[in-house]
């Protein structure tokens, strides 16, 4: 996967519109059909949410990135952020999404996006200190390859 485009954002609410509009952007260049790109983009806003609620609870102010991967006609996008581990984290690796009981908003977001896309796992960096939510869409239908490494430690 090659990565094309990285933003960075504050952490607040409205800042998931300027997130999805870059994707809207990639997704309208690379001529994606409307339907992968309005469930990649509902997929991303979900998993930002989430990921803001984490650094609202730790009360540590980090802000958001997220990295836009191409590779033919699959899509990784990459959310990140330094701090703590989200409480629901633990679900979104090695396929544990199912297991995921929903009783707040944000299991409902994370359900929602894992059944949005081909993968969505969460991984922690210890020596940075950084979270990333990796979520994976092939447009041609195939399983996005779960070999894939978003993010090289340091």
């Amino acid at each position: 996967m090659q990565e094309v485009v990285r933003v960075t954002v504050t952490p607040r609410r409205e800042m998931v519109a300027v997130v999805n509009a870059g994707l809207e952007a990639l997704c309208r260049v690379r001529n994606t059909p409307q339907d992968d790109a309005k469930r990649l983009q509902l997929a991303v806003e979900e998993v930002f949410l989430y990921a803001l609620s984490t650094i609202k609870t730790s009360k540590h102010n980090a802000d958001i990135s997220a990295r836009f991967r191409v590779q033919d006609d699959g899509f990784q996008v990459v959310i990140e952020y330094p701090g703590i581990r989200g409480p629901l984290d633990h679900y979104l690796r090695t396929d544990q999404l199912h297991l995921l009981q929903v009783k707040t908003f944000e299991a409902l977001g994370l359900c929602m996006a894992g059944k949005l896309l081909d993968s969505l796992e969460a991984r922690y960096w210890p020596q940075e200190g950084i979270n990333s939510y990796v979520l994976s869409l092939n447009a041609s239908g195939k399983k996005a390859g779960h070999g894939e490494t978003p993010r090289q430690p340091a």
